[in-house]
């Protein structure tokens, strides 16, 4: 039997200094790295964060956003609402704005407020009946997204922090 590997790894190494708990993390990608493994925090800090992230994907909405544009443009509609609040995308897109709550960190699926992951951008949404995770590396404009199970991700996130 061939085991499938998760395509996205959730890197975190803890350490202890002066009695405090620290974590360095990063998600890798094949070779790609989202967030800065070199930056370390408090563990609590990630902790918290990552518990907040994966409260916000399992609710994240089942919406399709196949009819919304390309990949690209539901990126930048969705970094555009991240960012700076405009949410001009999601009113372009036929009843979302009926069906569904809007808040600007919905989709990232990043842990948020954690030193690791300042300055990064990567959001879980449903594209053509697939769940994607797409982000863009820091000071580029590339735009990469693999499919990823929302669930998987969770369970993925969940045993990182227990490691």
């Amino acid at each position: 039997m061939i085991e499938k590997k998760f395509p996205l790894q959730v890197k975190v190494e803890k350490s202890l200094l002066g009695g405090r708990m620290f974590a360095q993390c990063c998600f890798v990608v094949a070779d790609k790295v989202i967030g800065d493994f070199d930056q370390t925090m408090l563990f609590g800090n990630l902790e918290l964060a990552t518990s907040d992230l994966i409260k916000r994907l399992k609710g994240l909405p089942g919406y399709d956003f196949k009819n919304a544009g390309n990949v690209e443009e539901v990126f930048n509609g969705m970094s555009s609402a991240f960012l700076q609040g405009d949410f001009s995308f999601f009113e372009k897109v036929p009843d979302y704005m009926k069906r569904y709550e809007l808040s600007s960190d919905k989709f990232s699926a990043i842990p948020l407020a954690v030193e690791a992951f300042d300055g990064e951008q990567a959001f879980l949404f449903k594209f053509n009946e697939f769940w994607l995770f797409s982000w863009r590396q820091w000071a580029s404009d590339e735009i990469s997204s693999i499919a990823l199970d929302r669930d998987a991700f969770v369970v993925e996130l969940e045993l990182a922090l227990k490691s």
